[in-house]
């Protein structure tokens, strides 16, 4: 993808840094672009991990949210389903129909957004959460007359560093969007402004092994960086 002039790109996540992790560079790229970039986290609440404090609060990780919005210059995001009750269970507390409702016509959806690109987790990804999310926004992005429905022109699912493991076959991304050396750099510096996500090196979140997935991204379409993507539907 060469050219994202004034592209306006919705990227749709279960929960934050996803948004990051998945689509940072092209982020910065459409931003650089004088471009618009919203986002939709479905959930956020406070979860037991396996860092060193074992723990991240939803406070903690909506003031994360604020920084990385104010660094990439965001247009808007909306945190949809937060508390408890609903992070890290959209596979059972909140059916298939509200997340499509959020998705299609919510405060920061495809018809308050008009996005050019939507892009969202990929239904090959291990995360519960992430693959509800991958089926409400992929029926939400369903073919329908320009008249009746505003349907971006570019649907998009993204890459998670851990997307090598998994039952399935995985995801083998068939669209790449070049990064440039400042792309990357935004990506991995939003992604250090997660503090309570970030982990040390092999662990797939660290900034080594997002730089590196970058790298090999970037050499199956000749450049230095890249980012990879299923393409559901291109028409640019």
């Amino acid at each position: 993808m060469s050219n994202l002039r004034d592209e306006t790109l919705l990227i749709i996540a279960a929960h934050p840094d996803d948004e990051v992790l998945g689509c940072g560079g092209l982020i910065s790229k459409v931003k650089e672009g004088s471009g618009k970039v919203f986002v939709l986290f479905l959930t956020n609440g406070t979860t037991a991990d396996f860092s060193g404090k074992g723990i991240s609060t939803q406070a903690e990780r909506e003031e994360e949210i604020k920084s990385v919005s104010e660094f990439l210059r965001l247009d808007g995001y909306r945190i949809a389903f937060a508390g408890n009750k609903f992070h890290l269970r959209l596979d059972e507390a909140v059916s298939q129909k509200d997340l499509m409702d959020e998705i299609e016509r919510g405060q920061i959806s495809l018809e308050s957004t008009t996005p050019t690109i939507v892009a969202f987790p990929s239904l090959d990804d291990y995360n519960q959460d992430h693959k509800a999310v991958a089926v409400a926004a992929f029926a939400s992005c369903r073919p329908a007359p320009a008249v009746t429905k505003k349907v971006p022109a570019v649907v998009l699912s993204y890459e998670h560093p851990t997307g090598g493991w998994g039952l399935s076959t995985g995801m083998y991304p068939n669209f790449f969007v070049p990064l440039s050396q400042k792309n990357l750099k935004d990506k991995l510096h939003a992604l250090k402004l997660y503090k309570s996500q970030v982990r040390k090196n092999p662990h797939p979140r660290s900034l080594e092994v997002v730089e590196s997935l970058a790298r090999v991204r970037g050499s199956l379409c000749g450049t230095d960086y890249a980012e990879g993507y299923s393409l559901h539907r291109g028409n640019l």
